[in-house]
């Protein structure tokens, strides 16, 4: 299934339900939250979930962050890449 880590770009939000209630999730602007996976691209949004359990979320309001790890794996890529020229 996996996680998928979105950052709000907009303003704050609730994700889930209004707020008030129980399953509202709020998130503020510039906050990275943790969505269930697997994650599949459109052209506007990220589609999130599986089944019946599938979210878009818009990407004019969210990006998709990258884990540390996957950072750190980056950053070691770019570094041997830059020491074979």
């Amino acid at each position: 299934m996996g996680a998928v880590r979105l950052r709000n770009l907009g303003e704050a939000v609730h994700l889930y339900a209004p707020p008030g209630n129980p399953n509202s999730l709020p998130v503020d602007a510039g906050q990275i939250v943790t969505v269930a996976g697997p994650m599949e691209e459109t052209d506007d949004a990220y589609l999130c979930g599986e089944g019946d359990h599938v979210r878009a979320y818009p990407k004019s309001r969210w990006a998709v962050e990258q884990t540390p790890a996957k950072k750190a794996a980056a950053a070691k890529t770019a570094v041997e890449k830059d020491g074979d020229s």
